[in-house]
């Protein structure tokens, strides 16, 4: 696929401007490629040559409503009225909070601009609260871009060692490998590794931070128990477990995934879902964990942490959730993964879709399961990006990258699932002549 004429004009407005013309170096697809767009609305997004597509990345995850949701609009409008940030508690800012609470179970709330930083500050608490250094993260899970977690999140197969040592990969340039010091890395949904390297190590590690569903890495599910023994592990040695939900959160269940699989975490990240793509997120927690941060004690702060525009949009979109909207994402993505299956078995390519069906994945693959990193790692890549790139010429816009989930909202309909499907068989039925 290339892009139009006037997306290309756009575009080289953008390279003179910006590092290779985007703020994320994962929304550069090459300079003949890379769109630049026009509008979003609901499950729709434009670019500036009026081809339109039925977007299944929606922004990697946060636009769970659908682009332009009007009442998450109309809050926001509501909250610029009274003004944005102030380095002062508002009312939207206790509000969002205490809806966090009610869905998620955590005790006390502080807020982050991003993903990276909620998990960035969770790490700190952890350390601060423990005495502890070292963090336990497994291959394949992604954690947001510092220095500390910006290793091993998709790298090379062919570079990362034995499973039973790992080579620390970090993600490129400019990382210190001091960090990689005080990581400890450890396959995931492996049992017996994890409780090798914790009992080696437990007197010096302040955290497991994990994602409970890979959701950087095709959606790998936990297999049964496993969560349940990570939780016993870090009881036992005095570890403190972060979960993740940067993905998962407000998105596979209203609690995220501690209700989903019924497992609570010590401490716990939001972002994405939780505002609708507006730029929120936060750290959640036990009151004995939480409770220590503060003035010579746990350092978190932020000037734009907890803008009365983002916690608006927040209380906005946890209502809408709240209320049911998971039941639309959750029925469209079923609908998606089955339609997927069957195009992969009548066509004969090997493969099947994973995860929950408001995140599912497209896998392709021999292999009846996979479970980790170094399983995703192994799958055909190539050919599942050739049927991608056919997608996008056919109007349907997932994610190119394997490892990317389809993120579904609540505004696709069951039209957009027919034309999807139809669009993914003759993608693969072009790829395979």
């Amino acid at each position: 696929m290339q892009s139009g004429v006037k997306t290309r004009e756009q575009f080289q407005r953008a390279l003179n401007a910006m590092a290779l013309g985007v703020t994320s170096n994962y929304r550069y697809w090459g300079d003949d490629k890379t769109l630049v767009l026009k509008r979003g609305e609901g499950a729709y997004i434009w670019d500036y040559d009026d081809n339109r597509y039925i977007d299944y990345r929606m922004g990697f995850g946060p636009t769970i409503l659908g682009h332009g949701y009007p009442a998450v609009i109309e809050k926001v409008k509501e909250a610029l009225s009274m003004g944005n940030v102030f380095a002062m508690t508002h009312q939207y800012e206790i509000e969002a909070a205490e809806k966090i609470k009610a869905l998620t179970g955590v005790d006390l709330v502080r807020y982050a601009n991003s993903g990276s930083e909620a998990t960035m500050h969770a790490i700190r608490i952890a350390r601060g609260y423990t005495g502890r250094d070292k963090i336990v993260k497994f291959e394949g899970h992604y954690h947001g871009f510092h220095d500390s977690l910006l290793w091993n999140t998709f790298p090379p197969l062919a570079s990362v060692g034995h499973r039973r040592s790992p080579i620390k990969l970090p993600q490129g340039s400019g990382i210190p490998q001091l960090f990689g010091d005080l990581l400890i890395l450890a396959p995931f949904n492996d049992e017996e590794l994890l409780e090798e390297k914790v009992k080696g190590h437990f007197g010096d590690i302040a955290c497991i931070i994990m994602e409970p569903i890979m959701g950087n890495c095709a959606s790998v599910m936990p297999q049964k128990g496993y969560l349940e023994f990570v939780r016993s592990l870090c009881d036992k040695y005095g570890i403190l477990l972060i979960f993740d939900e940067v993905k998962t959160g407000f998105r596979i269940a209203k609690g995220g995934a501690q209700e989903y699989f019924n497992v609570k975490a010590d401490l716990v990240t939001y972002a994405k879902a939780a505002g609708n793509g507006f730029p929120v997120a936060a750290i959640g927690g036990k009151k004995e964990i939480m409770g220590q941060i503060g003035y010579g004690k746990i350092p978190q702060g932020g000037t734009y942490a907890g803008n009365a525009v983002a916690t608006a949009a927040a209380c906005a979109t946890l209502d809408e959730l709240a209320a049911g909207a998971l039941d639309k994402v959750r029925a469209h993505g079923k609908k998606l993964k089955d339609g997927i299956n069957t195009v992969l078995k009548d066509r004969g390519l090997p493969g099947f879709t994973n995860g929950p069906s408001a995140m599912p994945a497209v896998v392709l693959t021999e292999e009846d399961s996979v479970s980790d990193f170094r399983d995703v790692a192994a799958s055909n890549h190539a050919m599942y990006e050739k049927i991608i790139w056919k997608l996008y010429e056919k109007g349907v816009m997932p994610d190119s990258g394997v490892h990317e989930p389809w993120f579904i909202s609540a505004a696709h309909t069951d039209a957009d699932a027919e034309e999807a499907i139809g669009a993914f068989d003759e993608a693969v039925k072009e790829v395979l002549a």
